[in-house]
């Protein structure tokens, strides 16, 4: 049995999709162009509940993702928008607003596919919905997610970059690995974000 696609992901899941920062990621959705949504439990918006996927601010949390200095732990929302309204709303309860990680701000698998495809970037559409791409990115981050956590960042970024073309060649059926440039797209997000460097 299949597992349904995965319709959520985090900002750093997107930046390393990407090959940007998370910040860069926060920017599109302040100038308009991604929506960025979170879970709520139930809160009120004056005397209307309200619950569940809702859209946030990325002004409001934005201090998650600082480029530079130390970013903020969490943040309190003091506004969210229904799914299909253009309105933010003042979350009148809880009074002080509902406290945000930066691993509670998502983007829907669905407003990815359409950035994408605004931008003409991302994924090969020609093969059509559900159709494997020529590499397994998803295995590819899995693989590197793995790498540093159990060993760590390599002197150099391009030393990371030869380790996981190595492990294309490794799993794939063919022994094909993208080019260098390619997947250091794909780690230099990760790399700037997360090496202590």
């Amino acid at each position: 049995m299949a597992f349904p696609a995965q319709y959520f992901y985090s900002i750093l899941d997107v930046a390393g999709r990407w090959g940007c920062t998370q910040t860069e990621v926060i920017n599109w959705a302040i100038s308009g162009e991604l929506d960025l949504v979170a879970g709520f439990s139930p809160i009120l918006f004056g005397d209307e509940p309200a619950a569940g996927l809702l859209v946030v601010s990325a002004s409001d949390v934005r201090p998650l993702f600082r480029p530079f200095g130390k970013a903020e732990r969490r943040v309190y929302l003091r506004q969210a928008r229904p799914n299909g309204s253009d309105t933010f709303k003042l979350i009148t309860d809880p009074v002080c607003g509902v406290r945000l990680t930066a691993a509670d701000i998502m983007i829907t698998a669905r407003e990815i596919d359409r950035f994408e495809e605004a931008n003409s970037i991302g994924r090969n559409r020609s093969a059509g919905p559900g159709a494997p791409g020529k590499y397994d990115w998803e295995g590819f981050h899995m693989a590197l997610f793995k790498r540093i956590y159990t060993g760590g960042f390599p002197a150099q970024q391009r030393d990371l970059v030869f380790e996981m073309q190595e492990w294309f060649i490794a799993n794939s059926a063919d022994g094909e690995a993208p080019d260098e440039s390619t997947i250091r797209r794909r780690i230099k997000a990760i790399w700037q974000e997360l090496n202590p460097v």
